[in-house]
């Protein structure tokens, strides 16, 4: 995958070269991070993260379902987003994404989904791209609802995490609509 860059955000392939920044980003927003998402705490080391990144690529190179990018604000690492659970049949997939705490309410994360949808709805050719998110989680579903994904209803207990289940709001946007809005 090449790398996509709009004004100051840049959506980099994955690359072992980023897996010690990878991690020392997950290492400082580790307690903000672990609530919403199941994999931080088994990322105990620079060496999780080089063997995610590996996987990740390899993945890209051999057609997985998933299309992953790191996100660098000015040239900076500042987290992860991807397009997950890819259905080539249905053409459709997830957008997940994560920011260290310093990059947090700058406008970053609505710049880079943007990137990605553009990728999911292009490249990918999807027609469909759903965002799961914590009822909770108001910062997560606040970029779905900034970019304009219709909420379509909640999961009773969809995630498990922490040991407890919470209930979820499950997003979606369409191809056609995602064109509309640009």
């Amino acid at each position: 995958m090449t790398a996509i860059a709009q004004t100051r955000i840049a959506l980099l392939p994955p690359d072992v070269i980023h897996a010690e920044r990878l991690f020392a980003l997950i290492d400082e927003s580790r307690e903000t991070l672990r609530a919403w998402l199941p994999w931080v705490d088994a990322t105990l080391s620079a060496e999780d993260s080089r063997q995610f990144l590996a996987g990740v690529a390899e993945g890209a190179r051999s057609g997985s379902t998933c299309a992953s990018w790191l996100i660098a604000l000015d040239g900076e690492l500042a987290g992860c987003i991807d397009i997950h659970g890819i259905s080539k049949l249905h053409r459709s997939g997830f957008l997940g994404y994560w920011l260290a705490d310093r990059f947090v309410g700058k406008g970053v994360m609505g710049e880079a989904a943007a990137q990605a949808l553009d990728a999911g709805f292009g490249t990918l050719e999807l027609n469909r791209i759903a965002i799961l998110a914590g009822v909770a989680n108001t910062r997560s579903r606040a970029v779905a609802e900034r970019l304009g994904f219709v909420r379509e209803g909640a999961q009773r207990e969809g995630l498990y995490l922490g040991g407890r289940y919470h209930d979820a709001c499950q997003y979606s946007m369409l191809a056609g609509e995602w064109r509309a809005r640009r």
